[in-house]
């Protein structure tokens, strides 16, 4: 699997538009500059991003940089829900308090059942 499709793949497994990838990734670093444009072309194997901002793209989707340099055609493994929605809490949240968050979405989800 080329790194372009890896890249779509993670896209649109977060049900994200390439814009919406752009819009977070320049949010995430204020002296970033993607756009649709250059991440269609990454993902169409005509163009390759820069190792720094493919760093970028994998912190966006909790994946290794490695993933994208893998031969192997498996998907990254995805966390639960629960420790996604933690994993996008400000970077100061101590552990502990993620764990918290954790673990009040899964007894949510449990008592929902």
């Amino acid at each position: 699997m080329s790194l372009g499709s890896k890249l779509k793949d993670l896209r649109t497994g977060h049900k994200m538009t390439l814009q919406e990838m752009a819009d977070e990734l320049n949010k995430r670093n204020e002296n970033s500059n993607f756009n649709k444009g250059r991440l269609s072309k990454w993902e169409h194997d005509t163009d390759e991003p820069r190792l720094s901002s493919l760093k970028q793209v994998a912190d966006l989707f909790n994946v290794s940089i490695d993933y994208f340099f893998d031969k192997k055609e498996e998907q990254p493994i995805n966390n639960e829900p629960a420790e996604t929605v933690a994993a996008h809490i400000d970077d100061d949240t101590p552990e502990e308090e993620k764990q918290q968050i954790i673990n009040f979405i899964e007894n949510l989800k449990k008592a929902r059942k």
